[in-house]
């Protein structure tokens, strides 16, 4: 089970009401539902353009034979130098 931690968030008095209205039209109080939805946000990813391309790179690279690795057993010997 995961540890939780207490933050204060201050928002503006529309914006509570806003959540509030929003929070019971979902059948939930406003701390759930504000829980909720910065769980759901931090947890959302849509990887950027850039990263796409690099990782479509390094993909092909990968299939075509142009990447080269380093073993876990030679990156423990370097940095336990």
């Amino acid at each position: 089970m995961s540890v939780k931690k207490r933050k204060e968030v201050v928002l503006d008095e529309e914006t509570i009401s806003l959540l509030q209205y929003k929070a019971e039209s979902e059948g939930r109080n406003l701390k759930n539902y504000m829980e909720s939805i910065l769980k759901e946000n931090a947890y959302a990813f849509e990887p950027s353009e850039d990263y796409k391309i690099m990782m479509d790179k390094m993909i092909s690279n990968h299939n075509e034979g142009k990447t080269n690795y380093t073993s876990w057993s030679k990156v423990k010997k370097d940095v336990l130098k």
